[in-house]
Formats: C-alpha cells, sequence, structure tokens
C-alpha cells in the first residue's frame, strides 16, 4: 500500500512540475543547458581557451548539484506544505521527503539525456568506470534527503530554516566545483577540497562519462559514499523520532 502511494505522490510531482508547461519536461533540460552556456562562454572570456570537454563537465556539475540541493531544499519544507493533508489523515509522513527525492532521482535519470549527443560528438565510449555516473546520482540524491528529513521537523517550528538552507546551497554551489573541475585545486588544497561530497559526487559523474578518474581514488569514493550513507540514516532516525510531535506546531 505504501508502495502504491508512494508511486502515486511521484507521478503527482511529475504533473504538478510538468502538466501546463508547453515544452513540460524539456524545460528540466534547458535551464542546465542555458546555465552550461553562460558559464562556458564566461570561462572563455576570462581563461581565454576553450576546452572542448568544459560544456560536458559543466552541464554534468548543474546537474547533479541540482538533484541535491532541490531535494534538501524541497524535503524540508516538505511538512509544511502538505500542514493541512496532514491534518485530515495519518498515514506515514516520511513518504513526502521521500517522495520528493525519487521525483528528483527520476527528473535527474531523465535529464542525463541531454549528455548523449555530446558524448556522441566528442566520441566518448562507455568504460567500467560509467558505473560511477549512478552511483554519484543515487548517493547525491540520498544525501539531499537525509539533510532534508532532519530540516523538515526543525523547518516545523522554525520556518526560516528553509531560507537559511537556500543561502547555504547558493555558497555551496559556487564552491563544490559545479562550473570548474578539480584539477584546477592547488594540490596542497585538494584534500580539504575533496571532503566536501558534493564536490566529490560531481567528479564521479564526470569520470564516469569520461573514463578519466582524474584526483579520485577508491578511498575518496569510498569515504564520500559512507558519508551519505550516514547522512541519510541520521536524517531518518530524526524525522521519526521527532516528527510527532513536530506536526503538533503545524
Amino acid at each position: 500500500m505504501n508502495r502504491e502511494l508512494l508511486r502515486n505522490m511521484i507521478a503527482r510531482d511529475f504533473k504538478i512540475n510538468y502538466h501546463g508547461h508547453i515544452l513540460g519536461y524539456f524545460w528540466s533540460l534547458l535551464e542546465p543547458l542555458a546555465l552550461t552556456a553562460i558559464f562556458y562562454l564566461v570561462f572563455i572570456i576570462l581563461r581565454g581557451d576553450a576546452n572542448t570537454l568544459l560544456p560536458l563537465n559543466i552541464m554534468l556539475g548543474i546537474l547533479i548539484f541540482q538533484a541535491f540541493s532541490r531535494t534538501f531544499s524541497n524535503c524540508t519544507a516538505s511538512l509544511v506544505q502538505n500542514s493541512a493533508l496532514i491534518k485530515q489523515i495519518y498515514f506515514p509522513r516520511e513518504l513526502f521527503p521521500t517522495s520528493i527525492a525519487g521525483f528528483r532521482l527520476s527528473s535527474l535519470s531523465l535529464s542525463m539525456i541531454i549528455i548523449v549527443p555530446y558524448m556522441i560528438y566528442e566520441s566518448l565510449s562507455p568504460t567500467y568506470t560509467i558505473i560511477l555516473l549512478p552511483i554519484s546520482m543515487i548517493f547525491s540524491v540520498l544525501m539531499g534527503l537525509g539533510f532534508g528529513m532532519a530540516a523538515a521537523v526543525i523547518q516545523v517550528r522554525i520556518r526560516d530554516v528553509r531560507q537559511v538552507i537556500d543561502l547555504i546551497l547558493r555558497a555551496a554551489f559556487f564552491l563544490s566545483g559545479v562550473f570548474f573541475t578539480a584539477d584546477i585545486i592547488p594540490e596542497d588544497k585538494l584534500d580539504l577540497y575533496l571532503m566536501n561530497p558534493i564536490a566529490v559526487f560531481i567528479e564521479m559523474a564526470r569520470s564516469g562519462v569520461t573514463g578519466d578518474m582524474g584526483v579520485l581514488t577508491h578511498s575518496v569514493i569510498l569515504r564520500t559514499v559512507a558519508i551519505s550513507i550516514f547522512v541519510f540514516l541520521f536524517g531518518c532516525s530524526i524525522f521519526v523520532k521527532y516528527e510527532r510531535k513536530a506536526v503538533k506546531f503545524l
């Protein structure tokens, strides 16, 4: 029953986000394409060169970061935004953030279609590293879900939490390698940079598509995946423990 309800809620999110728009789903492709074009032009102007893989790297950075940030932000507001339904009927409230994560992962998977033409253009053939792409997609969304579930119960009491989170996410956008690759980071700062899980997930997605592991090592990948799992489990435990008390303040 809960699985069927979860599927219906994910389907509802698709309808809410895409129904009624002339281009529908294609709006989710146009945004990363437009941002990629803007950042690419800026880099050409600032650096004076045109790395042919830079648009692909930027595109992957935008897609992974947006999936994480929107999962985090939307899950934070999930209880408040569904307060009317929560007051009418009881069912597992964790379905709200979980459906958001399911929608974001599904949308991200569909959006990855836009990288296929570029791979063909650049003659990039999938290698064994391609497994890093779905891993980065799944665990970046999972981490966003974990953070969002923990923040959701706080948002009920302190309504400014989402605004603070959105501000932090804007800063994180520029610190997570969305529009630059890790190879430009000074060597003495690289370990610190790779402590940022989202930066690592972005690099994993790029490595999965290009076949070049770059600065990534197996230990860095395993550590980042472990952090994502820990954040998810921590967020779940906070949500399960406090959501019944929190919804009384809706």
